[in-house]
């Protein structure tokens, strides 16, 4: 079990080498690495991509960092046509896709896609049922994961519809993300989500605290969330996956030179929730 943190705000800090640099110095093991350029969804710059991939697994081994799970784009509406919308010819699909290709190459195991934003009247579970599909040859070709996150204000603001969602997707390539301020923020404590899952289901996570009022993305034990609760809630299910930590907020706050001490501080928080939940 591996202590990572997702490194795109270091990344628009520093630029990525930087970035890998002061997460290794503050003793992670590794990262989620994020293909999100501006916080909005939208993606990296994918030209040539197979070999910046290569060239990020160079980096990624230079600091003795892996990078066991991703966090794809998802800037990808819906147009009203599956055909158009999933596409290889609309860009927003077709950088997922090479998400999923980027991410086998430096090492990931599972990339987390958001489900598609719909208004009410297109059916959520059809569309996104078929956006995820049309994924499935392509995380199967390049031998990863695609997990699936219960996104606030989505159908899976509850553990027995995500379940039943990834389910029916009825493949080993679809798995689940559970992010536990997202389940704390619509009312349900993480401890109760993961225990509301199904079996075999939960492959990674992402930790972060909140005060119930907004997506904070805080540090662990700098909101209101019971910690001990969520990881022996994690140790009880069965977890084998990482200590992720998806703390963004304060590292955009904070001066450069406070990133390195504050990481750390991060560090020693996710070490000591890996106890907890072995």
């Amino acid at each position: 079990m591996k202590v990572t943190i997702e490194h795109f705000t270091l990344v628009q800090h520093f630029g990525e080498e930087k970035a890998f640099e002061l997460i290794s110095k503050a003793g992670f093991d590794g990262v989620d690495y994020s293909f999100n350029s501006d916080g909005k969804g939208n993606s990296i710059d994918f030209t040539n991509h197979a070999q910046k991939a290569k060239e990020v697994k160079a980096l990624l081994d230079k600091y003795n960092l892996v990078a066991p799970q991703a966090h794809a784009p998802f800037a990808l509406s819906f147009n009203g046509n599956y055909e158009e919308t999933f596409s290889m010819d609309n860009k927003d699909f077709s950088d997922v896709v090479k998400s999923l290709e980027f991410a086998s190459i430096i090492g990931c195991e599972a990339v987390v896609v958001h489900s598609i934003k719909l208004p009410p009247e297109i059916d959520f579970f059809e569309c996104n049922y078929n956006y995820y599909k049309a994924l499935e040859p392509y995380a199967q070709k390049f031998g990863v994961k695609i997990a699936v996150e219960n996104l606030v204000n989505s159908i899976f603001w509850r553990p027995n519809r995500l379940s039943h969602f990834i389910r029916q997707l009825n493949s080993p390539v679809f798995c689940a993300c559970i992010d536990v301020g997202h389940s704390f923020l619509m009312g349900m404590p993480p401890e109760e989500f993961i225990a509301g899952m199904d079996p075999d289901l939960i492959a990674c996570v992402h930790l972060h605290d909140t005060d119930a009022k907004v997506d904070r993305h805080w540090a662990p034990y700098q909101g209101d969330q019971n910690w001990e609760k969520t990881m022996k809630a994690l140790a009880d299910y069965g977890y084998k996956g990482d200590i992720n930590l998806e703390v963004i907020r304060p590292l955009i706050s904070l001066s450069k030179e406070l990133q390195l001490p504050f990481l750390t501080y991060c560090r020693a928080i996710g070490e000591h929730l890996k106890n907890i939940c072995k």
